[in-house]
C-alpha cells in the first residue's frame, strides 16, 4: 500500500508507526520543521530510510508561499507519490484541512489527538475557534478516525454525535523507543527522582504535584523532584520551586539528549494531570520502563496499569497522590516489579509493530468505505 502521511503536528507520537509500517509499505511523509525539531528529528536519522521525506518550513499564513508549500505537498503525496490513502495527524491547519476536505476521491484517515483544546492552552486558544469550522468539517469528511483512547473516542463523540461511532477506532500512542538511541552508559538512575515532564500548562496540575511535595519530602527527605518543561502555568509556582532546595527547575528547550538522560535518571514520572486525552510522557516512561503516577482523567489510566506498570490516583488530590509517590519511593521491589511491568506493555500491548498492524486495518476499511461512499 502506498500511503501519504501528513505529520504536520504530532511527529513525536509518528515516528514509531512509520518507521513500522514502511517494512511492508511505501510511504510518503510530510512534516514541518517545528515538528522534526520537537521531535528531535532535525540532524538526526529517526525516520527510516526507506521513507520519502518532506520537510516544511515555518511560514506565517499571510505568506503566499505557505498556501504554494501546502499545496505542493499535498499534490506530490496525491499524484506524483500516487498514495492509495492519506493519514493525516490531525492539525488546525486552514488550507491544508481546506484541501484534504474537498479531495475527496481519496480514502482520509484522520487521526485526532485532541478533541478540543485543552484547560489553559491560551496559545492554542487564540486561533482555534476561528479555525474550528474547518477541523470540525475534516472529521465529517475522514472515511476513518483514530483516537488514542476509549475516552478520548467518548469525548469526540459527546462532540460530534453526527460521527459514526463504528468509524472511530482506538489505537493508544505507541512507544517512543527512538529516545533510547540518546541514551548514555555514564547516565544511571538516581535513587529518589521523580520526573516532572512536558509542557507547563494548567490542565497538567503542577500546583497539586506540590502541593502532594510538601508531604513526600517530610516522608523521604532524599527524594528530589525535577520540573522539565515550559508553559502558561509555570509563572504562578516558579518561586515556590526556586525556593526549595529538593527541586529543580528546567525551564527551557530540553534537548532529546537530555530527555534521555532525564527519564534515566529517574526513580519514577509522575503526571498530576486534572484534564487530559492521553500522553507522550507517558510513551517515553515505557520506553525507559519506568513506573508512572497518573491522575484518572482521559486515557491514562488505559496507558497506565494500575498496579502493573504503575499507580492511578484521583485528580486533584494531593494526599493520594503523594501516598502513591511515597509509596514507590519506599517500596524499592514493589518499583522494580512495577519497571518490568512497563517494560512488558512497551514490547506487547503498546508495541509499534502492533500499533502499525491495527493501522494497516483500518487504512483498509478507509479505502473500501471510500469506495461504497463513491459507486453510492
Amino acid at each position: 500500500m502506498r500511503i501519504y502521511f501528513g505529520a504536520y503536528w504530532f511527529l513525536d507520537a509518528s515516528i514509531p508507526v512509520i518507521n513500522s509500517l514502511t517494512k511492508r509499505h511505501s510511504l510518503f511523509v510530510v512534516t514541518t520543521q517545528g515538528a522534526m525539531q520537537k521531535a528531535g528529528a532535525l540532524g538526526d536519522d529517526l525516520i527510516a530510510s526507506g521513507v520519502t521525506l518532506r520537510c516544511e518550513t515555518p511560514i506565517k499564513l499571510k505568506n503566499p508561499l505557505y498556501w504554494w508549500q501546502r499545496a505542493v505537498g499535498v499534490w506530490q503525496g496525491v499524484k506524483r507519490f500516487r498514495c492509495d490513502v492519506i493519514h493525516l495527524q490531525e492539525v488546525a491547519d486552514p488550507f491544508l484541512d481546506w484541501l484534504l476536505i474537498r479531495l475527496q476521491r481519496v480514502p482520509l484517515v484522520l487521526t485526532v489527538h485532541d478533541p478540543a483544546p485543552h484547560m489553559g492552552e491560551l496559545g492554542f486558544m487564540k486561533y482555534y475557534q476561528q479555525r474550528r469550522p474547518l477541523v470540525e468539517e475534516l472529521r465529517r469528511r475522514a472515511d476513518w478516525i483514530i483516537v488514542p483512547g476509549s475516552d478520548t473516542r467518548r469525548q469526540l463523540l459527546d462532540l460530534h454525535p453526527e460521527l459514526t461511532d463504528e468509524r472511530v477506532t482506538v489505537i493508544p500512542l505507541g512507544v517512543y523507543d527512538y529516545f533510547l538511541r540518546w541514551q548514555r552508559p555514564e547516565h544511571a538512575e538516581k535513587p529518589g527522582t521523580v520526573l516532572f515532564f512536558g509542557r507547563i500548562n494548567a490542565y497538567k496540575g503542577l500546583g497539586v504535584l506540590l502541593d502532594a511535595w510538601e508531604r513526600v519530602v517530610t516522608e523521604c527527605p532524599q527524594a528530589r523532584l525535577v520540573i522539565a518543561g515550559q508553559g502558561y502555568d509555570l509563572p504562578n509556582y516558579r518561586e515556590r520551586i526556586l525556593r526549595d532546595p529538593q527541586c529543580v527547575l528546567i525551564d527551557r528547550f530540553v534537548s532529546s539528549q537530555e530527555v534521555a538522560q532525564l527519564f534515566t535518571e529517574a526513580s519514577l514520572v509522575v503526571l498530576p494531570y486534572v484534564e487530559a486525552t492521553q500522553s507522550g510522557v507517558v510513551s517515553v516512561a515505557l520506553a525507559f520502563g519506568k513506573p508512572a503516577v497518573v491522575t484518572s482523567v482521559g486515557s491514562l489510566p488505559e496507558m497506565v496499569e494500575d498496579g502493573v506498570s504503575g499507580l492511578v490516583v484521583p485528580p486533584r488530590d494531593p494526599d493520594a497522590l503523594a501516598t502513591a509517590i511515597v509509596r514507590l519511593l519506599r517500596d524499592e521491589p514493589l518499583r522494580r516489579k512495577m519497571e518490568e511491568g512497563a517494560r512488558h506493555l512497551a514490547s506487547s500491548r503498546f508495541s509499534n509493530e502492533v500499533l502499525a498492524q491495527q493501522a494497516e486495518e483500518v487504512y483498509h476499511r478507509a479505502v473500501a468505505h471510500r469506495r461504497g461512499y463513491s459507486s453510492a
